[in-house]
C-alpha cells in the first residue's frame, strides 16, 4: 500500500512537506502549507488506493490518516 506522509518540512521553516519517497517531497509555504501538502498528497493516487499520513506540528505522531481506495478520500478517527 502506498503512504504519503505530510509533516512540517525541516529545510525551511513554516513550510510542510509530502513525503512519497526519497527525492519526491514537495514543500509547501505559508499561508496554508499543510491543507496544500494534503491537498497535494491526495491527489497523487490518481485512482489507486493509500493512505495519507499527517503529522502534528513536531512531526513526531499521526494526526490523523486519510485513506484513499481509489473511489474517494475517507478520514479515519485515530
Amino acid at each position: 500500500m502506498k503512504i504519503i506522509k505530510v509533516r512540517p518540512c525541516d529545510r525551511f521553516k513554516g513550510a510542510w512537506s509530502a513525503f512519497e519517497a526519497p527525492g519526491v517531497e514537495p514543500a509547501f509555504a505559508e499561508p496554508d502549507a499543510k491543507r496544500k501538502a494534503i491537498d497535494y498528497a491526495s491527489q497523487r493516487f490518481g485512482g489507486s488506493s493509500g493512505e495519507v499520513h499527517v503529522y502534528d506540528a513536531t512531526g513526531e505522531m499521526i494526526e490523523r490518516k486519510i485513506v484513499i481506495d481509489g473511489r474517494g478520500q475517507y478520514q479515519k478517527v485515530n
